[in-house]
């Protein structure tokens, strides 16, 4: 497992050079790319030129995010559109050494039911499978656990370790590159257990998310958008947690992703130096 930063997900949107320079200033191994800054230089220079910039970074690509508009709601037409661009997104994402692509399944809907949702989702997914299996990419899809969440949908769906497993398999049934992005406020919310994780194959954790949750509230009243940084509040059992995925050999990058107001307001190098400071405590760096 190696360090990676985010700082998007710490809720500040910096320059992507600006994030790679705190990254090695605060002990980051590497850092998810921002494909819209690397996609710019590489057409108005070339892809080599972008590969070469990055390299001199020093660091590692921990993964890139699915732009593709497959979700509900989300026409055909934008859809197919869409895939062109994660083509190209792909290629060049390859082209500097990344090998991880991540999105998020909402755990309900107000309008598909479970089954035409399993579908639907599946349906489209398989393409961007594809897409990304041709270039050397592998798919990861992450459960969303907090029960506060899904009660706010008609219809239910996937939100379990073991749900998402069996929707990944689907999704990856004909490109054998689909897994999970796994977050540990999800595997906590989700009522999973540190034995769930050692069942797991390590080429099935694609990515890894990790935060705390809030003091004084049970799982099931958890909010997905209220969340701690890593190892803040004991919570969570982090250090089973990343023992588990130690035990099954997952190598893959570990990020925070807090959602946290206190992190948001600090400015962006307070921000990534506490950051990098709690997954030294809980990575044992």
């Amino acid at each position: 497992m190696f360090k990676n930063l985010n700082t998007g997900a710490l809720g500040h949107v910096i320059p992507f050079d600006r994030a790679c320079t705190l990254a090695k200033q605060y002990g980051f191994a590497g850092v998810d790319l921002d494909l819209g800054y690397l996609m710019k230089m590489a057409e108005a220079q070339s892809p080599q030129a972008a590969k070469a910039w990055f390299a001199q970074t020093g660091l590692r690509p921990g993964g890139i995010g699915l732009s593709a508009k497959w979700r509900e709601g989300e026409g055909d037409a934008a859809f197919e559109d869409s895939l062109a661009r994660l083509a190209d997104e792909a290629r060049l994402a390859a082209a500097l050494g990344c090998t991880r692509c991540t999105t998020w399944i909402l755990p309900g809907s107000n309008t598909l039911d479970f089954y035409r949702n399993w579908d639907f989702t599946v349906a489209r997914l398989q393409r961007v499978a594809a897409i990304l299996a041709e270039h050397g990419l592998r798919f990861g899809l992450e459960f969303v656990g907090p029960l506060t969440l899904r009660t706010r949908f008609k219809y239910d769906f996937v939100h379990t370790l073991d749900g998402m497993r069996a929707l990944a398999a689907a999704v990856g049934a004909h490109t054998h590159n689909t897994g999970l992005l796994l977050d540990c406020f999800h595997w906590y919310t989700a009522h999973a257990s540190v034995r769930d994780l050692e069942f797991l194959h390590p080429h099935e954790v694609v990515y890894v998310h990790v935060n705390d949750a809030t003091a004084g509230r049970s799982a099931d009243e958890q909010i997905d958008g209220e969340r701690q940084m890593v190892g803040a509040s004991g919570v969570i059992d982090i250090h089973g947690f990343l023992a588990a995925l130690r035990k099954i050999g997952y190598d893959g990058p570990v990020t925070v992703e807090p959602f946290n107001q206190e992190i948001r307001s600090m400015s962006v190098e307070e921000a990534v130096r506490v950051t990098s400071e709690a997954l030294d405590r809980v990575l044992g760096g």
